[in-house]
């Protein structure tokens, strides 16, 4: 039986790491790596892959970045037939590590966990008032904290070839088309959008709700039930989120069938198992096409443009400790850039303020929002145990409006203290119109984040509800996990914007100023979403590369 494309794919980047590689699939591999399987040698055929790939100096399609929008334009490409060079400056996991899994436990960080950071981060920073202080190997972890200059905003960021996809909590929230219609530019068709590309990249993504049956019975997610008895007592209504996480997996993780995964206390730093992350789907799909050659822990440090309108990708390989294996120049005739919010604005602000890339407009570094994620916890009565068992992929989360009318929305999130704690916790995002900015350091060579502590309008819409919940309910404010504060207001897991469509760009992605140089990812967005960004990034992407592959290819 022939493997599908995918099962290909799949197979081609879990050899590769089992080998110890950091790049896999070359160009044009397809036919070898199809006659390796057949004789059984797929490992010798993806190391020989991974040796061209570096050979080659020149690729016709270069994409920066292997999250969602990176994962969606590096398949559409080579499925048109293009050729495709994926950049990523994490890592490729798919290797065990000394405990036979793939990625640590979040109770237990390891080696594995921070991306060259010897403290792991979380929003929770102190345990009745006691600072969490929790010491790891320096190491090219899985989850990077990138903080704005004076300490007003933490960005999370996942590192590693799928981006984000690895350390989300994997919801797929389709957006409203309200906000949508306020926050695009003129010209974008928002009911297409949510008619065409959202439901596209849905069913690509593999998304599924939790079966209602089974979460009324689970231990893991008596803390959600809890809470939304409390939200209905104050009049909201919660409802079951789309979930890249399969649930199948997840009831078989409690019948004991399986190896626990989210409900193991697998989470901030990856899943090892029920997580439909994007080397699961897009990019295994991509790979499998034998069209697409993936370059791990690599990472842009300059962009120019040759005479010939060709670009010029000055690329930094290192090791897992840091150290710079190597450092070369490859060209490209389409550039896409996929690096996230922060990586793409980074990119195309450092290029305008040295020079390489100097058409670039004022709307560059422009229009970045943290989405709100505002973090609260509330105590409940002691009659109302939130379990010492809880799953770390939620399931459950409502949509309602603040004190002004303007859309919120807030998923009912865990907070895994394997203790009982008689809390509820849950992460808010509402329509802040407040907008940060990116500045450019010459000592550093640095794009740096311009934020001043802006979400005071979000933490506003915040209290307005849980005020109303904790009245209604009998629940009360928790502010010992946060340092005294009782909103969390300065992280993010959700950044978006810095190149805002229709004004760094064209209605498509194109750069301003430059052709066969494109955006595709979350920096796009140019305000709040109100929403997880994860499928309207991929369902964004899929819309511009449809249009791109139409009129440029």
């Amino acid at each position: 039986m022939h493997p599908t494309r995918r099962q290909l794919g799949q197979q081609i980047l879990h050899t590769a790491a089992g080998l110890g590689l950091q790049s896999v699939g070359a160009v044009g591999a397809m036919s070898a790596v199809g006659r390796s399987l057949a004789a059984g040698g797929l490992a010798a055929s993806v190391a020989g892959a991974a040796q061209a790939s570096a050979a080659t100096q020149h690729v016709r399609a270069l994409v920066v970045g292997t999250g969602y929008g990176g994962a969606v334009t590096a398949m559409r490409l080579a499925q048109r037939g293009i050729p495709v060079t994926l950049l990523e400056m994490g890592q490729l996991w798919n290797k065990p590590g000394k405990d036979g899994n793939i990625f640590c436990n979040s109770l237990k960080p390891d080696e594995r966990a921070m991306w060259f950071s010897t403290q792991a981060a979380a929003v929770a920073t102190s345990l009745f008032n006691i600072p969490i202080n929790i010491k790891v190997p320096y190491s090219a972890g899985v989850l990077d904290v990138l903080r704005a200059p004076n300490g007003a905003m933490d960005v999370y960021c996942g590192r590693g070839v799928g981006g984000g996809s690895l350390v989300n909590m994997a919801m797929l929230i389709t957006p409203q088309r309200e906000v949508l219609q306020g926050l695009m530019p003129t010209g974008f068709d928002v009911d297409d959008f949510l008619r065409r590309q959202c439901p596209k990249a849905l069913g690509q993504l593999g998304a599924n709700l939790i079966r209602p049956a089974y979460f009324e019975g689970s231990a893991y997610h008596r803390y959600a039930r809890v809470n939304r008895a409390a939200l209905a007592r104050a009049g909201y209504t919660t409802d079951f989120l789309p979930s890249g996480y399969d649930f199948n997996y997840m009831e078989q993780e409690e019948a004991g069938l399986v190896p626990k995964s989210a409900l193991g206390m697998e989470g901030g730093y990856g899943n090892n198992h029920g997580k439909r992350n994007l080397t699961k789907n897009y990019l295994a799909d991509a790979v499998g096409t034998g069209l697409v050659s993936i370059r791990a822990m690599s990472s842009v440090k300059r962009i120019a443009q040759a005479p010939d309108g060709t670009y010029v990708v000055t690329v930094e390989e290192i090791d897992v400790m840091g150290n710079t294996v190597q450092r070369y120049e490859l060209g490209c005739d389409h550039l896409f850039l996929a690096g996230g919010s922060m990586g793409t604005s980074e990119m195309l602000v450092r290029a305008r303020e040295t020079g390489t890339l100097p058409r670039l407009n004022s709307a560059v570094g422009t229009q970045w929002s943290a989405n709100s994620d505002i973090f609260v916890v509330r105590g409940n009565p002691v009659w109302n145990p939130t379990g010492t068992k809880q799953s770390l992929v939620p399931a459950t989360g409502f949509r309602t409006r603040d004190q002004d009318g303007r859309p919120v929305f807030s998923m009912n999130i865990p907070l895994p203290l394997v203790l009982e704690s008689w809390a509820n916790m849950n992460i808010v995002m509402t329509q802040n119109p407040e907008l940060g900015s990116f500045g450019y350091d010459a000592t550093t060579g640095r794009a740096v984040l311009r934020w001043n502590g802006q979400n005071a309008p979000a933490v506003r819409s915040a209290k307005h509800i849980f005020d109303r919940v904790n009245q209604a309910a009998g629940t009360h404010y928790r502010s010992d996990l946060f340092s005294g504060k009782t909103f969390a207001d300065s992280s993010t897991y959700h950044p978006v914007g810095g190149c805002p469509l229709g004004k760094a760009t064209d209605l498509f992605g194109r750069v301003a100023g430059y052709e066969r140089l494109y955006v595709m990812d979350g920096a796009l967005i140019p305000g709040a979403l109100v929403a997880n960004p994860a499928l309207t990034v991929a369902a964004l992407a899929e819309r511009n590369i449809e249009h791109i592959l139409q009129r440029d290819f």
